[in-house]
């Protein structure tokens, strides 16, 4: 499923499931934050995703 004209799904996920484990980087704080859902908030979690999406695109 696309997310964008460069990015799908698949894609995305496999980028977070590596960064995950990146313990000092920002991408991998931010990917755990987003599977943790910390604050519980719609709105974190949309800044979150469009976050990662940048970053996922930026890897392409």
């Amino acid at each position: 499923m696309p997310i964008t004209n460069t990015l799908d799904l698949e894609t995305l996920s496999a980028r977070m499931d590596a960064w995950v484990t990146e313990s000092r980087s920002k991408r991998g704080r931010l990917v755990r934050a987003f599977r943790a859902n910390l604050g519980n908030s719609a709105d974190l979690q949309a800044a979150r995703l469009a976050l990662l999406v940048g970053y996922a695109e930026k890897a392409a």
